[in-house]
C-alpha cells in the first residue's frame, strides 16, 4: 500500500457534499482533512479552479451534524462522464467544529490502529 506524505491525515468518510453552484445534484464525499477534502460527482459538473464554493457537508454517523465550508478547488479530473474534484478548505463559519470533527477521527483512528497492531502482531497456533 502507498503511503502519502501529508501535513494533515485525511480521514475516509461517507457524506454527502451540497453545494448548487457546482450541480444541483449532491456530490458524495470521498475524504477530509483539518485543510482539505475531495468529492465525487457521478455526472460531469463544471467548475471554476479560481473561484471559492460554500459547501454544506452532510457526514453519516457524526454527532457534529451539518457543516459549512468556504472551499478553493484545488485540482478538478473528469473520467467517463463522472467528476472528482480536490478541495482546500479556508477559514470557514464552521472551522472550530471541523477542526473538532477531524481530530475525533484521528482519535478513533489511532484507537483502530493500537487494536489492529495487536490483532497484525499476534501469532496464530494450532493445538
Amino acid at each position: 500500500m502507498r503511503t502519502e506524505s501529508r501535513q494533515d491525515p485525511r480521514f475516509k468518510i461517507l457524506g454527502r457534499a451540497l453545494c448548487n453552484e457546482i450541480s444541483a445534484l449532491p456530490g458524495s464525499l470521498i475524504d477530509i482533512s483539518a485543510r482539505g477534502c475531495q468529492i465525487f460527482y457521478s455526472v460531469p459538473v463544471t467548475i471554476h479552479l479560481e473561484d471559492d464554493y460554500t459547501i454544506l457537508i452532510q457526514v453519516a454517523d457524526s454527532s457534529t451534524g451539518d457543516l459549512t465550508l468556504i472551499c478553493h478547488p484545488a485540482w478538478a479530473s473528469e473520467d467517463s462522464g463522472q467528476t472528482t474534484i480536490g478541495m482546500t478548505i479556508l477559514r470557514s463559519p464552521d472551522s472550530e467544529r471541523l477542526a473538532a470533527f477531524v481530530q475525533s477521527l484521528k482519535d478513533k483512528n489511532d484507537g483502530e490502529n493500537d487494536s489492529q497492531s495487536q490483532i497484525v502482531d499476534s501469532q496464530c497456533h494450532f493445538i
